[in-house]
């Protein structure tokens, strides 16, 4: 697997930048053939036992694919690249028109082994023209890749003061943090189903997360904020620099 080339991004200050976060990014071609990997996306990938890069033609030339073994998972990721991927001109959208965010997608992609999930973040590469987005070996689709198993804590006065949760939603935030089901998230906190739901409504309402993968990504960017801050002021998050960790 190759790690994120100065020749791909175009500035080796860049791709040393790239190599350095700790969110993992990947860039996919229309097909989904992953083109560029950073050394985040690289070790969760590699933590993982249901997922794997495969070489699908001759392993000499480097091409790799992503390859999630639980096949309704595959196909889930396979549908949402060849989405991301449309070129602009076929879905007859002005660029820069907000084309980005209405083709972007969230995965959640969860293990039958227990193993930590991981979130994945699909968006189109728009340019200033219309890119040849559907050949093969162009960069079509970037992902980032958060790995859950990080295990991320955040503070719960953090949420209630920043959205209004009340001590009930907070708990049902926090464990969506590590835990990606209802029925898991329930179990934990010791509430039935239906509770967890009603509150789950209540947290998107003040949070303005519509789905999931949304949800935990503002958590999660919230959660690093508050690890970079001081000890004596990591209550004192702010909001809008969390969102704008999502953009």
């Amino acid at each position: 697997m190759r790690a994120l080339a100065p020749v791909q991004l175009g500035d080796p200050m860049l791709a040393h930048a790239t190599n350095a976060l700790k969110q993992g990014l990947m860039l996919f071609d229309a097909i989904g053939t992953v083109l560029t990997v950073n050394g985040a996306a690289r070790r969760a990938l590699e933590r993982r036992a249901e997922v794997e890069l495969t070489t699908p033609g001759d392993p000499t030339d480097g091409t790799m694919r992503l390859r999630l073994k639980r096949s309704s998972l595959h196909q889930r990721f396979e549908r949402a690249v060849r989405s991301c991927a449309v070129a602009p001109a076929r879905l007859g959208v002005p660029l820069g028109d907000g084309l980005a965010e209405r083709r972007t997608q969230a995965l959640i992609l969860t293990f039958e082994n227990g193993q930590p999930g991981l979130i994945l973040h699909l968006s189109p590469l728009v340019g200033t023209h219309d890119p040849p987005a559907a050949d093969p070996g162009h960069p079509a689709v970037l992902g980032v890749l958060i790995d859950r198993a990080s295990e991320p804590r955040i503070e719960p006065t953090v949420l209630r003061e920043l959205f209004g949760l009340t001590e009930a939603e907070t708990r049902v935030a926090e464990a969506y943090l590590t835990l990606d089901t209802v029925k898991d998230v329930a179990r934990l906190i010791g509430i039935s189903t239906n509770t967890v739901k009603k509150h789950l409504s209540a947290v998107y309402h003040k949070t303005g997360c519509t789905q999931q993968a949304q949800l935990v990504r503002l958590l999660m960017a919230l959660s690093e904020l508050q690890d970079e801050r001081p000890a004596a002021a990591r209550g004192a998050v702010d909001p809008d620099v969390g969102r704008r960790r999502l953009g």
